[in-house]
């Protein structure tokens, strides 16, 4: 049977020896990035899905060299590794602009269904507890 499904996306695989060509944390380091906003998406990411993949093993931060997991997790449609929500959150590393939107959308559903809503707009955001 074909596999109809689209393939994954790898978001958060950064440069090595191996693979030059990928990006470098560094390069992507936004200190003025929203903090409530950085928050939600580092949630986001850790809260992925473990992926039925072999690892090469643990990882180390490219920026504190920190133990950074072994495990690869998706949404379904980003692949990404399981310490891509410490560089977002405690090295501001903001990832490309649809991949952040595309993790507030998965936010705002989230927190639809489980009581809580977020409303965005001119530049602020509000996150209002539902009584219903």
């Amino acid at each position: 049977m074909e596999d109809l499904r689209p393939p994954l996306r790898l978001i958060g695989y950064w440069s090595s020896a191996d693979t030059p060509d990928w990006p470098n944390p560094n390069d992507w380091v936004d200190l003025d990035w929203d903090d409530r906003e950085r928050e939600l998406v580092a949630i986001y990411l850790a809260g992925g899905i473990h992926a039925p993949y072999a690892t090469a093993g643990p990882s180390e931060c490219r920026i504190c060299k920190q133990a950074n997991g072994s495990l690869e997790l998706t949404d379904g449609t980003y692949l990404w590794p399981e310490g891509l929500a410490h560089y977002v959150r405690d090295h501001s590393v903001r990832l490309p602009e649809v991949i952040v939107q595309h993790a507030l959308k998965w936010m705002d559903g989230w927190m639809a269904k489980t009581g809580m809503w977020t409303r965005h707009g001119g530049g602020r955001s509000a996150t209002v507890q539902c009584d219903a």
